[in-house]
């Protein structure tokens, strides 16, 4: 394992367990329900756990009582695309390791399954779900090492995915940069998703003038261009209007987001957008 990775796994792993990042995550609750007992209904209860063929059988309500389950199914998914490969302070790539690390180290510690996906326009690799630390050495490695560029993440593609495979209500937490026509309407609606925005200050505001070959990372085609202010702050306007349109697509879901950038704490700038 080179040494970025070795790096992200200590870090992540001291901030982890001398923090209390897993302890917000128990703010979302399995839906895994033991049945228990039938009781009287009680003024609180939930009307939904009425049970009728008892309450028919007695001159009361009757209510089924169960033990909940605590446990969580937690999905930790890399965005892949060429964009990651991109920034002035590290690569964005990197930071999206991190913030998997992050998670991955409190899911476990918190004694939670935790499964794994690396996605673009199809399925690329595929963790099981798990309990044991081991998988995470395997993670960091993998998203350090995977070649981003000349990959783009397709949306629709992995809806399908996750709802073919994750069958549990899960908490999704999903790092990459989002750009292209973002959707996640169809698993926001039966799970609990987080959008992990990875992204570069330069790249949302660039600084830069005179003239540039661009390379999209995401095709690999080039294009020369000189970059004026007028042309940053058109492309600045572009970004803004466009992150608009995620955050409003975001808020519809109920989706819970959040930005990083490269050139900040991620452990507690994570923090902040899970504890929300």
């Amino acid at each position: 394992m080179q040494q970025v990775a070795k790096e992200i796994l200590l870090r992540a792993k001291k901030d982890v367990f001398s923090g209390n990042l897993g302890n917000y995550l128990t703010t979302f609750k399995g839906d895994g329900l033991d049945f228990r007992e039938i009781r009287d209904y009680e003024y609180g209860d939930d009307i939904r756990k009425i049970n009728w063929k008892a309450t028919a059988k007695s001159s009361s309500l009757k209510t089924n009582v169960f033990n909940e389950e605590r446990e969580l199914n937690i999905v930790i998914v890399f965005m892949v695309s060429g964009t990651l490969h991109f920034g002035s302070v590290k690569l964005k790539q990197e930071v999206a390791t991190e913030i998997m690390a992050l998670l991955a180290f409190s899911s476990i510690k918190s004694d939670n399954r935790l499964q794994s996906i690396f996605f673009d326009k199809r399925l690329e690799k595929f963790f099981e779900p798990t309990k044991n630390d081991a998988i995470i050495y395997q993670l960091v490695d993998s998203a350090i090492e995977f070649d981003t560029l000349n990959r783009e993440f397709n949306y629709k593609e992995f809806c399908n995915f996750v709802n073919g495979v994750v069958k549990q209500k899960s908490l999704i937490f999903m790092v990459g940069d989002f750009y292209g026509d973002v959707d996640l309407s169809e698993i926001a609606h039966k799970n609990e998703v987080y959008a992990i925005i990875v992204r570069d200050r330069l790249e949302e505001n660039p600084l830069l003038m005179g003239e540039y070959e661009l390379i999209d990372p995401n095709s690999l085609n080039s294009e020369d261009i000189t970059l004026n202010r007028e042309i940053a702050d058109e492309y600045r306007r572009v970004v803004e209007d466009r992150d608009k349109k995620l955050y409003e697509h975001f808020l519809q879901h109920q989706i819970t987001y959040g930005k990083i950038y490269t050139n900040e704490d991620i452990y507690i700038r994570l923090s902040e957008i899970i504890k929300g």
